[in-house]
């Protein structure tokens, strides 16, 4: 049975220093692997995991975006379970702590490469055996996205067609965990080939867009940095086996009772930073609704009149499962902001201490730390708060 940290010392423990981080490196391994917005800082989940937990215990993040806290607990030699409505966000999450070998990681640039090189006709090379080039461009071409009046306008013509013949020569690849990353560097680049207009988190369509990169040239820059994030992955980590996202409801999680060791999350912010709305792009080539998905997110729909309503019952709900799961005496932490919503500020860390004293957790301590480089919002501070089962 693993260690409990007694309430004195998680107090002393958590009080005892800064949580700012403001200056540190956020992006070291697979942390900046695709382009997300309000990201955990992954110290902070470094810390409450070592705070909180031991070797070989179970984490749950709930919210768990782009799968930072994830990632620690890999480093840590945790185990850990994501769960998330946004399929971007599980295949992001996925792809962050999945080892890939450097034989395979070098097979798929070398792969994909030789497409991109006769795609833009600069070789003559014998392509490789089934499907050759003439195959995948010719199914390219039939495909519905070709005459869908979204895709076009996003697009265009000749830019679409070359996303689709990459995206083409991504599924002849046999091993899952190699095609995803290869699609998730294709997911990276939609945004800087689109006519989105630049310069905002939203996805604002731009009719006087400027002649964007072609993406084949575009694709291969971004998977070999892609690829070069995952080789270090090993390295690093060695419980990377243990580590998973799922997509799923925090409200319904598919978790027996008292079965994780600590809830380690960064919950979202009431309709300040729309998830949907900013992986418009990706959710939709992905195969997914994103005003569907909007409707279901918590914090979702931030135009909507009951935005704040709506929230409060996912939040709540997210709670008391997280309460439900958690062993006795163990501990849930939670970093939240203060957004303000249709020009209302609103505490959302006294919403927190609310609802999870509700659900049954015992308050053991609360900091503050600057909340830094959050767009989108008017957040001065961010509070961590810790309670127990």
């Amino acid at each position: 049975m693993s260690k409990i940290i007694s309430t004195p010392d998680l107090k002393t423990s958590v009080l005892s220093s800064s949580w700012e981080y403001q200056e540190s490196d956020t992006q070291y391994l697979t942390h900046n692997i695709h382009r997300y917005s309000g990201k955990f800082i992954p110290q902070i989940a470094d810390r409450a995991i070592k705070t909180l937990t031991n070797v070989g215990d179970i984490v749950l993040d709930p919210y768990c975006g782009s799968g930072t806290t994830l990632l620690e607990c890999a480093k840590l030699h945790r185990r850990a379970i994501g769960i998330d409505l946004n399929p971007l966000a599980i295949l992001i999450s996925n792809c962050k702590v999945t080892p890939i070998s450097l034989n395979d990681l070098h097979g798929l640039k070398e792969k994909i490469g030789h497409i991109i090189s006769l795609l833009s006709k600069s070789t003559n090379q014998e392509m490789f055996p089934n499907p050759d080039l003439e195959t995948i461009e010719r199914s390219a071409s039939t495909d519905p996205r070709m005459s869908d009046e979204w895709y076009l306008k996003w697009f265009g013509e000749q830019t679409l067609n070359e996303l689709i013949i990459i995206e083409y020569a991504i599924n002849t690849i046999q091993k899952i965990e190699v095609r995803n990353l290869a699609l998730l560097a294709l997911s990276n680049i939609l945004r800087r080939v689109s006519r989105a207009a630049t310069g905002y988190p939203n996805v604002m369509f731009d009719k006087n867009a400027l002649i964007r990169p072609k993406p084949s040239k575009l694709y291969i820059r971004e998977l070999e940095n892609t690829c070069s994030q995952v080789s270090e992955l090993a390295n690093h980590c060695s419980g990377l086996t243990s580590v998973n996202a799922t997509l799923g409801n925090a409200t319904a999680l598919p978790l027996d009772d008292n079965s994780v060791d600590a809830v380690i999350t960064h919950p979202p912010y009431i309709g300040s930073i729309p998830y949907a709305e900013y992986g418009l792009l990706s959710i939709k080539w992905l195969g997914h609704d994103p005003k569907e998905l909007d409707k279901n997110l918590t914090g979702g729909k931030r135009q909507s009149s009951d935005v704040v309503s709506r929230f409060e019952i996912g939040y709540k709900g997210m709670l008391d499962e997280a309460y439900r799961v958690l062993k006795n005496e163990k501990y849930i932490f939670l970093m939240v902001g203060d957004p303000v919503v249709k020009g209302k500020f609103i505490d959302l860390a006294d919403m927190t201490h609310r609802f999870a004293v509700e659900a049954g957790f015992k308050h053991v301590v609360t900091t503050t730390r600057n909340g830094v480089n959050r767009r989108a919002n008017k957040m001065g501070h961010e509070t961590l708060l810790f309670f127990q089962k």
